[in-house]
């Protein structure tokens, strides 16, 4: 089959890890194509010569369009698998104008956020060969909004290297380490998390770290340089994240929303308990004193009361949940994702 993965940009993301896997995992197959509409820092480079990008750093530009009319020409391409916003609706436009090529919408989780996106896919669905989503809670999301039958969505969990993300200890010293790691955001949680670590300011022997970047950086800056908060060091994006998970104790992932929660599952690999809110989409990787904790979203005393409880819990009982959930994180691997998302391919033919 010869496909086209169309995606916004090559930056940092659930989507954009999903098409950098499945680009490099099949290096020596010369009839798949990868190709972002735009620029965006940081961008990550896939190791694949058919993975393109235009350039462009606009977000709304629709000069793409006629590049993309051209390879799904010349390369006789015959599935465009789309995700994030833009992607799909450019997905839209070339399957209006190449009817047959197969048009699969692929939901990372934007679908929770904006309504206006939601009323946009309602048209967009209509051309639709098949649409994927990245857990239950984002099908469920999706039917209710778009007045989809269930069965018209699968469910394909996003996928986690498993040979970069596996277990190995390199934390050191007597100090107890508990971080924070995606974008942030408001959404993220890292309000939360902050506001937790001062509650244990005077403990001396946690500290909090948080990892990522986002457009409230700043705001975040500016707090932690208080000196309350001087058990919390930022320490930005981190393009080796597995090493960063491998040097921390606990990982917390207090987010308001999270369509699937692919930290969730990298932490695990890595052999690090995770402490997470109890929001939809999350709570499907996280399952409370199975393989992780859980706490109710957004509450920062139940947030503490977790830690606490997590820190003094019974060195078995949590070697217990992170062997379960190096055990879990092996349902979301490569093989696993690639194989039913073949049979996916195949079903639309």
């Amino acid at each position: 089959m010869k496909i086209l993965y169309l995606i916004d940009n090559f930056s940092i993301g659930g989507a954009q890890t999903v098409v950098k896997g499945l680009m490099e995992k099949n290096a020596k197959n010369r009839e798949i194509y990868a190709i972002a509409l735009r620029q965006k820092f940081p961008e990550n480079t896939i190791d694949h010569p058919n993975a393109i990008c235009f350039q462009s750093k606009s977000k709304y530009s629709l000069r793409p369009l006629k590049f993309l009319e051209r390879i799904i020409s010349e390369k006789q391409i015959e599935i465009i698998h789309c995700q994030l916003p833009r992607s799909i609706f450019f997905g839209y436009l070339l399957k209006r104008t190449s009817p047959y090529i197969k048009y699969i919408i692929h939901e990372q989780g934007d679908v929770f956020e904006s309504r206006i996106y939601s009323l946009f896919l309602r048209i967009l669905k209509r051309k639709a060969d098949g649409i994927i989503a990245c857990s239950e809670a984002t099908k469920k999301e999706l039917s209710t909004r778009l007045h989809l039958a269930p069965q018209k969505t699968s469910v394909l969990y996003n996928f986690v290297d498993l040979a970069r993300f596996s277990p190995g200890k390199d934390s050191a010293g007597n100090r107890y380490k508990i971080a924070f790691a995606g974008r942030i955001e408001k959404r993220k949680g890292w309000r939360e998390f902050v506001k937790a670590a001062k509650h244990f300011h005077s403990i001396k022997k946690l500290s909090f770290y948080i990892a990522g970047s986002g457009t409230e950086e700043g705001k975040l800056i500016r707090i932690i340089q208080n000196q309350e908060y001087s058990n919390i060091r930022f320490v930005g994006f981190k393009a080796n994240i597995e090493e960063f998970y491998k040097a921390i104790d606990l990982l917390v992932i207090p987010s308001h929303f999270e369509p699937m929660g692919m930290v969730a599952v990298e932490a695990m690999a890595c052999g690090v308990p995770v402490l997470a809110a109890n929001v939809p989409g999350l709570n499907e990787v996280v399952k409370h004193e199975i393989n992780g904790w859980t706490y109710s979203s957004k509450s920062v005393t139940e947030l503490t009361n977790a830690i606490e409880k997590i820190i003094n819990c019974n060195p078995e009982k949590v070697k217990t949940i992170i062997d379960k959930g190096i055990e879990h994180s092996r349902e979301f691997s490569f093989e696993i994702f690639s194989n039913k998302l073949l049979k996916f391919y195949s079903a639309l033919f």
